[in-house]
């Protein structure tokens, strides 16, 4: 059961400070493996919501690429503020746990049904039937989209391919694990995998680097947008005294080792752009 009582739960409508403590408190509720990123990444994601609403002065439609906390942060927007979201996942356990936490947590103060807000997907965000292009079918247009799914530049930049197409005019665009520089296979992952199976690593082939992802993807969004705009987010001034990492430090280390996180690097760990 996920339906705590938030000491404070009758101001969370009143200003963004108490929204964003109220989305740390759900988010801390998370087991880790539905918790992937730190708690000012998860903030950033919230108030780059914000402030594309105010742009916009429309409700908006959220895509995300991945689940997790992140979804919390969207949904948590679209519950205060309207609009509906989109995840893909190929997870389908993952969505449905995190459907329960919703809707015991949020949902439940928030007086929302989590059903009306979210439609997940278990499958893969770039297939072209029940991917992202089915917005197109749906006669709706994105306004923003997170990936958080296979780490490799050339999917990433599927998917960012595929979020274009149903995109609208003005659009905000935000990467998890933008330092990463795998092209074609997140060879830290698989060398994860081969560890727990007590294999020894095998070697990650030269042609398999690439430019950092936030590099890569702002080159392109350069070279195809006339319009485009680092956003100077909440995450990057906020992530060295984030709790998250302390907590969770062991587990790190690990990631380290593997390659799945570099600490020398955290600073891009979240980079998102506008576009238009």
């Amino acid at each position: 059961m996920y339906d705590f009582s938030y000491k404070n739960s009758g101001k969370i409508l009143k200003g963004s400070k108490e929204s964003e403590d109220f989305l740390i408190f759900v988010k801390r509720l998370l087991p880790r493996w539905a918790n992937g990123i730190p708690d000012s990444e998860c903030i950033a994601i919230f108030k780059v919501l914000n402030s594309l609403r105010k742009k916009k002065k429309k409700q908006l439609v959220l895509l995300e690429t991945g689940s997790g906390a992140s979804t919390l942060a969207m949904f948590l927007h679209c519950a205060l503020f309207g609009g509906t979201m989109y995840s893909w996942d190929t997870n389908a356990s993952k969505g449905s746990f995190l459907r329960s936490v919703i809707s015991d947590s949020i949902g439940k103060i928030l007086k929302v049904d989590v059903n009306r807000i979210w439609n997940f997907i278990p499958f893969n965000s770039t297939d072209p039937n029940v991917g992202i292009r089915v917005l197109k079918e749906l006669k709706k247009k994105a306004d923003f989209c997170f990936f958080d799914s296979w780490h490799t530049l050339n999917h990433i930049m599927f998917e960012l391919k595929e979020f274009e197409k149903v995109s609208s005019a003005r659009f905000v665009v935000a990467f998890d694990d933008a330092y990463y520089t795998k092209k074609h296979s997140n060879y830290s992952y698989i060398n994860m995998l081969r560890a727990k199976l007590n294999l020894k690593k095998v070697q990650e082939p030269a042609n398999n680097i690439c430019k950092p992802f936030h590099i890569e993807i702002e080159n392109y969004l350069n070279k195809k947008y006339k319009k485009v705009s680092k956003i100077k987010d909440y995450y990057k001034s906020n992530y060295k005294k984030d709790i998250f990492f302390k907590y969770f430090a062991s587990d790190r280390k690990f990631l380290n080792q593997m390659g799945m996180e570099e600490k020398n690097k955290l600073v891009h760990r979240f980079d998102a752009f506008i576009i238009g």
